[in-house]
């Protein structure tokens, strides 16, 4: 087996709170730190590098993408910079992990995938939700089989918005933006949401959606947005997102994928997570509704019970990201080809609205 070594990690902006969770880590993890920290806002940038005993900061990104001394380069800059981020940190030679969604633009996102495909380095989509327990056993038993055909889905995902669920006033001025942004609630959530269906059920082909802001007019985006999907598979599927969910924890990731032979049911972001099952059938293993319990695999090289259930998933989408970049097993994640699959769904969703529902193809 491939010995792990050192990775030395550069970190491109805070602007996403996402950042401090991956900073954290990255703490966490032995054989990897952060090296050097930019940011375009001074005084957000140097409380990071403080809090992370990083001693290399810089306001100038291009400062720190030009280092020698970097294996990747994490960014979590607003939505609509990410793409000539992502693209000089692929053009410098090294591996790039962009927070989701990965552009704004279905032409960034391409200039990103090409930059990373010709530079020959490796290009990761962070979309954490595929890294939660509950969506790694959900993988497990769709891929097993016992669902049968998959004849349709239903998804809800959402937060109470960006500003109630505490995120900081620079990150929510600059969510609520739409051109920074890109949109509002099916830009930002649904992206998690696509990405899991797209890798639990298969490509989607077409979309009809509708957007509408029901309870945040300050904001000038959706906070509430529906589709109707239809995969390539035949399959359908409809998709729920919100930015004013009146909820428990402030926010849900639910899922129920329903097939010829069985129905999954999958709670991601619940007070108790879980997946449910049902077969109606004699099967030894599932029989009526069960719970199958899910316990880390012995294989896990780290420790996530210090998190709290609805965050777990950040730890684990890094530990597996950074074991993979130890061993250049790639790919090293969700790939940024991912993310350009999800940003044509999501662009489509925006088209579908502004067409009053119509069904749009969508461009693979």
């Amino acid at each position: 087996m491939t010995e792990p070594r050192q990775i030395r990690i550069g970190m491109i902006s805070w602007a996403h709170v996402h950042a401090e969770f991956r900073a954290r880590a990255i703490s966490e993890i032995p054989g990897a730190s952060i090296i050097a920290i930019a940011d375009d806002n001074e005084a957000r940038g140097r409380s990071a590098a403080e809090r992370w005993g990083v001693d290399s900061f810089t306001t100038d990104w291009r400062e720190l993408v030009a280092r020698d001394d970097l294996d990747l380069v994490m960014v979590h800059s607003e939505n609509a910079v990410h793409v000539e981020q992502v693209i000089a940190v692929a053009e410098s030679g090294k591996h790039v992990f962009c927070e989701k969604p990965i552009a704004t633009e279905m032409s960034d996102a391409r200039r990103m995938v090409g930059a990373v495909a010709g530079a020959g380095v490796q290009g990761t989509a962070a979309f954490v939700s595929r890294f939660s327990k509950e969506a790694d056993r959900a993988k497990a038993i769709v891929d097993s089989g016992v669902l049968g055909s998959v004849l349709f889905t239903r998804s809800i995902i959402g937060l109470a918005g960006i500003a109630e669920i505490g995120c900081p006033p620079d990150m929510v001025e600059w969510m609520e933006d739409p051109i920074l942004g890109g949109g509002g609630a099916w830009i930002d959530e649904g992206s998690h949401g696509i990405d899991l269906l797209r890798w639990l059920v298969g490509e989607i082909d077409q979309v009809s959606a509708f957007t509408a802001n029901r309870n945040k007019p300050s904001i000038g985006t959706e906070d509430v947005a529906v589709a109707i999907l239809r995969y390539a598979n035949g399959a359908l599927g409809e998709i729920t997102t919100a930015w004013s969910m009146n909820v428990d924890i402030k926010m849900r990731n639910a899922l129920e994928i329903y097939g010829t032979e069985g129905t999954l049911i999958m709670r991601a972001t619940d007070p108790f997570p879980q997946v449910e099952v049902f077969r109606g059938t004699d099967d030894d293993l599932y029989r009526g509704w069960t719970v199958p319990n899910i316990e880390p695999a012995t294989s896990e090289p780290h420790d996530y019970s210090g998190w709290a259930p609805h965050v777990h998933h950040y730890k684990r989408e890094v530990a597996s990201y950074l074991d993979r970049v130890a061993r250049d097993q790639k790919p090293y994640g969700p790939t940024l080809d991912d993310g350009l699959a999800c940003l044509a769904v999501i662009s489509a969703g925006y088209e579908s609205a502004e067409k009053g529902g119509a069904a749009i193809p969508i461009a693979h």
